[in-house]
């Protein structure tokens, strides 16, 4: 009961944030309020659940399974696929130490190419629809222990902060809507919405603008909603997808498989790019929610339409396109490569129409995609090279102990899925991946779409906790399997107890200080709180004394820093900008060539008191053009502060381990504030 019930309500919240996006893209032509999208957001998720109600019937009908074959009978070329897999695998993780990168994508073809002999040779290319395995068990009864995980990693997700350079790109935005009621359009994280906004970052995500919209009408600060009641939402529902997931694909032993796939998550702490930082650490950002739980979800939904052809289940996968595309652009990178791996292997094996269907889920994000390149006009849309395959997979995958775990759970996923759907599906994120993964393919990619930094996101098309908790229902061979009732059931979670071991053994945990996490006694925002505490201050004095200031820069105050206190500006400043809170989306904005290389210059001139400093003159006339209302530097920064203060900049304030100068040489009537 508790299992439907949390699946309806994942559904409810895919289809009513895919709503949300639709009614956000369609104000986009008109630029109203955020309370008139709400309103209009409101009343069609109203008629839609009247449309439902009414069609019920139809739309929950699901067909019964074709067939009930089982799963092709081990012979000469699954030995090959198998062995190929794990050499594949094996070579991945051991990259790093020194195995040719070609080994991996040859002996990954040559698995892919085995396993698909077998499948689809299989009767006839008639493999098993939905597997009768004997082994396999029901999922009631389970639902404690997700149910529980899900709600410890919520509450956790509050505690630790991991922070992020791009938050200066999401958090402002949800900063902004809730400050002025409206999408912001314009770039808001130099500026007062004064330039165009950030190239790689056209305006199709809508997940920020929905959490400034919501934090409005609660009155909140839009921060603190999207910590304190977003983030504990998305990473719930991101453990309840991870669990919807393995009751579809695992074959047997369905919690051993969750716990294995809870523990590659948590110990994967040794990369900023492994799945598991984008779950427990950094949900709150779109493209986080959208590799952590529409991904999951994605091939939840495809698999129940492969197997029970349920017009539900099509209308919801296509239904999570639309909220892919709302939580990232990634998604229509993405989201294709996902419909691949579904619909390849059901056209080879004869279920042309079922395979075809499948691409109702890629329709709205490659449309999104499609009309973005079409109206862009920044050139490259994010700056840089593509990552190769190799640097690619040691980022998402991960190298040694766990990303040869992950690389074999992957090349032999195909032969522990439950046998059908679930196995073909496997079988093509095996082909898929191993693709992506020969040499070079990223690097053309990156250069034909003008994403090549992103590139490496591609292999977020392996959900590979899933894959890897697959491995823990491996069946051991019928000789260990005798002997006393109490002493087999012991025996059968020795594959998961094996796979646990090794992940902590040669993981790392989230949790760590080697992760970059910092664990707090109470629920904080995502900032080291020194920093934001400062940079609360050095804004506050800012705007005081750019109130009583005369000829007052109509953008409002601008605060210069070393970057690690800017990064935190854009987290809550209303009416006040940071000279350069993220190097990378300055680089992206597409201001004049002063406007970027003045904000360089001064971020260069206070970062470090060993860095070598810029001459008076240029930071002089850079720090008029940029207007700066306050200048900070380390306090054993002695050299630049003496060039700030013969630039005109005055009344010496120290504050959290920083010297602010104001301009204009005084500011004694402003009181000096303690973060």
């Amino acid at each position: 009961m508790t299992d439907r019930l949390l699946d309806r309500l994942s559904d409810l919240a895919v289809v009513a944030f895919a709503v949300w996006t639709a009614v956000y893209h369609a104000g986009l032509l008109f630029d109203p309020p955020t309370w008139v999208l709400l309103v209009c957001w409101l009343v069609v998720l109203a008629g839609l659940g009247g449309l439902y109600a009414w069609r019920l019937p139809s739309w929950t009908a699901e067909r019964a399974p074709e067939t009930s074959l089982d799963r092709p009978p081990l012979g000469y070329w699954a030995f090959a696929a198998i062995a190929t897999g794990v050499v594949a695998g094996t070579a991945a993780g051991l990259h790093k130490s020194g195995v040719p990168w070609w080994v991996v994508w040859a002996a990954g073809l040559l698995s892919v190419a085995a396993t698909a002999a077998v499948f689809v040779g299989a009767r006839g290319g008639a493999h098993v629809l939905r597997g009768g395995d004997e082994e396999d068990e029901p999922a009631r009864g389970m639902t404690a222990v997700p149910v529980l995980t899900a709600a410890g990693f919520a509450i956790a997700s509050l505690f630790l902060v991991n922070t992020d350079g791009d938050d200066a790109f999401f958090v402002s935005r949800s900063v902004w809507t809730a400050a002025h009621g409206r999408v912001p359009l314009q770039d808001v994280i130099f500026t007062q919405g004064e330039l165009p906004p950030i190239a790689g970052e056209p305006p199709v995500s809508s997940i920020e603008v929905l959490v400034g919209a919501l934090a409005r009408v609660l009155g909140v600060p839009a921060a603190s909603f999207l910590w304190y009641v977003a983030l504990p939402v998305a990473v719930f529902l991101a453990v309840w997808a991870l669990w919807r997931l393995v009751r579809e694909w695992a074959p047997r032993r369905l919690l051993a498989c969750f716990v294995v796939a809870v523990a590659y998550l948590v110990w994967a702490g040794e990369s900023a790019g492994s799945l598991g930082a984008f779950h427990l650490l950094r949900m709150w950002q779109g493209k986080a929610m959208f590799v952590s739980a529409l991904i999951p979800l994605l091939y939840v939904y495809l698999t129940r339409w492969a197997e029970r052809r349920s017009p539900a289940a099509l209308a919801l996968a296509a239904t999570a396109g639309v909220a892919a595309t709302g939580l990232s652009s990634t998604a229509a990178l993405l989201v294709p490569l996902v419909v691949a791996a579904v619909a390849g292997p059901l056209i080879i094996t004869r279920r042309v129409g079922a395979g075809v269907a499948a691409a109702a889920a890629l329709a709205y994000p490659v449309g999104a995609g499609l009309l973005v390149t079409l109206t862009h006009s920044g050139g490259e849309m994010v700056e840089g090279r593509a990552a190769g395959a190799a640097a690619s997979y040691a980022v998402v995958l991960l190298a040694g102990a766990l990303g040869v775990i992950g690389g074999c759970a992957l090349w032999l996923s195909p032969w522990l899925a439950r046998p059908g759907a679930p196995a073909l599906i496997a079988g093509g994120i095996a082909a898929v991946t191993t693709v992506l993964l020969v040499t070079g393919l990223l690097e053309f990619m990156g250069s034909a779409t003008g994403a090549g930094p992103v590139m490496w996101r591609t292999l977020w098309v392996v959900p590979a906790p899933v894959l890897v908790g697959l491995l823990a229902t491996v069946t051991l061979p019928r000789v260990l399997a005798r002997g006393p009732a109490t002493a087999r059931r012991w025996l059968v979670l020795a594959p998961a107890a094996l796979v646990c071991a090794a992940l902590v053994v040669g993981g790392l945990p989230l949790w760590a200080r080697d992760a970059g996490t910092l664990v707090e006694g109470r629920p904080s925002w995502k900032a080291v709180p020194k920093e934001l505490r400062t940079s609360r201050v050095v804004v506050r004095e800012a705007k005081a004394h750019q109130g009583q200031a005369e000829g007052q820069r109509d953008g409002g105050a601008v605060v210069l820093m070393p970057q690690r206190y800017m990064r935190t500006v854009p987290m809550f400043a209303i009416g006040a900008n940071a000279v350069s809170p993220n190097s990378h989306h300055l680089h992206i904005l597409g201001a004049s060539r002063t406007f970027t290389d003045d904000r360089k210059l001064l971020t260069r001139l206070v970062q470090s008191p060993r860095s070598r400093k810029p001459a008076a003159g240029p930071v002089r006339e850079a720090l008029r053009r940029v207007q700066v209302t306050v200048a900070c530097a380390h306090r054993a920064d002695t050299a630049a502060l003496r060039i700030i203060a013969a630039a005109g900049y005055g009344g010496r304030r120290e504050i959290g381990g920083l010297v602010c100068l104001f301009t204009g040489g005084v500011a004694g009537d402003v009181h000096p504030g303690k973060p």
